[in-house]
This record gives C-alpha cells, structure tokens and sequence, in this order.
C-alpha cells in the first residue's frame, strides 16, 4: 500500500531518489505519467496502471473529451526503472510540466504515488477534510 510522504531532491540530471517506502510496492517497472491536476505526475506500479488502463479503454472514443483524457495519461506515460541506487529519471518534458527544481515531493495515496513540486504541493493540502467528505456524502 503507498502510503506517506516524503521530499527529495531532484538533481541537476533529472533523477530524484524514490523514498525506500515506496520501493518494495513499486517492483522492478512501473508507469510515470502526468497526474490529472495540472502541475502533478503520478506513478503507477505496472498492476495499476493495466487497471487505470482498462478504465481508459471503457470511455467512448467517440466523444473528444474520451479521446483528449486518453491522449492526457497515454501520451505522457513512459515506463520507469529504477537504478542500483533507487532513482528514476524524470524526462525533461514531465518535470516541466509539473515544474519540479529542487524539492520533490512524492505523497502515496494507496494505488499510486503523486510527484509534485514542493511549493505547488502546498497548495492542494486540506484544511477541512471534513467539509470535503460531507460534500461527497461519504461517512468514516
């Protein structure tokens, strides 16, 4: 299960340790892609991203919003290994997009890891959790 966070640094290449939390989970291959808020990457061991993928392949290619969230996950997906070290490299396009320089945030969220910035992270963190639960009608 991906669960915590943790911040690293990001090095002037590209690459950027894996927390050891997260490494066990992940195994030998896993998916890198953009997340679907704006300035954020996910990654996804290989076993969520084939059901992440069969969820894509459900929507109706006929509709262009099926197609352009199709074309959000797939085009920007790259599969990752890990070095003898425990880093991935982050292609120059993803850390542009997700605006990654130095502090790199990683944050589990169960079935995949979310990548952000560590200035832009701040700004998806919830203060009322309850309000968001309330406004989704889910009770824990």
């Amino acid at each position: 299960m991906l669960i915590g966070k943790y911040t690293n640094v990001l090095d002037p290449k590209g690459r950027v340790f894996v927390p050891a939390a997260f490494r066990g989970d992940l195994g030998d291959r896993f998916v890198l892609t953009r997340g679907s808020e704006e300035k954020s990457l996910y990654i996804y061991p290989m076993d969520e991203w084939k059901k992440f993928v069969e969820k894509l392949q459900q929507l109706p290619t006929s509709k262009k919003d099926s197609r352009m969230i199709i074309r959000h996950f797939c085009s920007n997906a790259t599969n990752c290994d890990m070095d003898s070290q425990g880093r991935i490299l982050i292609p120059a396009e993803l850390r542009e997009k997700a605006e990654l320089q130095r502090d790199v945030v990683f944050i589990g969220t169960v079935n995949r890891i979310e990548i952000w910035n560590s200035e832009n992270v701040k700004e998806t963190e919830v203060e009322d959790i309850g309000g968001l639960l309330e406004s989704l009608d889910i009770d824990f």
